[in-house]
């Protein structure tokens, strides 16, 4: 988070081998999407209050003890009945800094222990969302307050319980998913910057894609790895990357679309890892059909000595005449060369009849 960078790198990393697939077709991307077109602000609770049907459809699937609708209408209107700032403030002085009207470092740190999560998990940027935090490694107390009176929750359990729902809901919902990762980058930010570093752009990519994974999310990190030149990661670059992760199709990229630069760079940088990878399939193809070609004409080549030397054989006579073949087997009859089968053997035929002639 912010200046505690280590709060927020996820545990596990992105598989190393790139292998990226031709993406499915899709329409041509319109730019003015409506990431980038003006919006009023998030809504209360960034969508983590009890008004959302999706969210009364997640109290059914979690508690599962709703008979009705209007049951869950009650019940979540009790709960936030239930939550009072006396309860919340008593909540908010158990993790606060002693020095400051914050939580600070050490104070999510146990906030992120009681909740049974560690600080970099998904979970955590979801409970930032929902309080609106403006900032990584701090919860102010305001922030804090007002975040669990939209949550309608006023104790560890009962945060965990709106962090697992909320999370249910972002699988499915792909508007409020859109509304998480806008708020990822102003969350990411330092103080005073409008850019983030792209060393926590990498980092919050891989979390705030824990769901809605894109296919090319690990060839993307790779490639910002391979070019730790790269300045930063501007606005722009990270509200349009989630429609690029969605529409991008390596073989058929247009780039004369209004796409930012460094889209254009790493796709350029795909295709010219892949041509190699395919000239070297094709290289070994055609040495693999060359050998065999070759070993065919050295068996054809075999075979035709091995039938020339039969046949030299059967003329060599010790006497010079012709009762050898009357008195011994005929070592070409009994061992014929296969493309000699079925034919009739001329020498030994001859043979035979000389023989004849002697006795008669």
């Amino acid at each position: 988070m912010g200046n505690c960078l280590h709060c927020f790198q996820t545990s596990s990393e992105i598989s190393a081998a790139p292998n990226i697939a031709s993406a499915p077709t899709y329409q041509k991307p319109h730019i003015e999407d409506e990431l980038l077109s003006p919006r009023s602000p998030l809504k209360n609770a960034n969508n983590c209050d009890t008004n959302r049907s999706s969210f009364k459809k997640s109290l059914v699937l979690i508690n599962g003890d709703a008979a009705t609708m209007s049951d869950i209408i009650t019940t979540a209107v009790k709960e936030s009945r239930e939550v009072s700032d006396n309860t919340l403030n008593q909540l908010f002085e158990e993790y606060k800094d002693p020095d400051e009207d914050t939580i600070l470092t050490e104070g999510i740190e146990r906030l992120c222990h009681d909740l049974k999560y560690q600080p970099d998990e998904f979970a955590i940027l979801v409970l930032a969302w929902c309080l609106d935090a403006s900032q990584m490694c701090r919860f102010t107390k305001t922030e804090f307050i007002d975040g669990l009176h939209k949550m309608c929750a006023d104790s560890i359990e009962t945060v965990r319980i709106r962090l697992e729902q909320t999370i249910e809901m972002l699988k499915v919902d792909t508007e409020m998913f859109k509304q998480l990762y806008r708020f990822t980058f102003r969350f990411g930010l330092e103080p005073d910057q409008r850019i983030l570093s792209l060393d926590m752009a990498i980092s919050l990519w891989k979390l705030v894609f824990t769901v809605h994974t894109p296919e090319l999310l690990g060839n993307w990190v790779h490639f910002l790895e391979q070019h730790p030149s790269i300045r930063g990661i501007p606005k722009d670059t990270w509200n349009m990357f989630l429609n690029f992760s969605e529409q991008c199709d390596i073989n058929n990229y247009d780039d004369t679309e209004a796409w930012p630069s460094l889209f254009d760079d790493f796709v350029d940088y795909e295709r010219s890892r892949l041509t190699p990878l395919t000239g070297v399939a094709e290289s070994e193809s055609a040495a693999e059909n060359s050998h065999d070609t070759t070993g065919a004409a050295i068996v054809v080549a075999t075979e035709n000595t091995q039938f020339e030397e039969y046949v030299a054989a059967d003329y060599a006579d010790d006497d010079n005449n012709n009762d050898d073949y009357s008195n011994q087997a005929h070592p070409h009859a009994l061992h014929p060369h296969p493309s000699q089968v079925g034919k009739t053997d001329s020498t030994a035929t001859t043979g035979i009849r000389s023989a004849n002639d002697d006795i008669l």
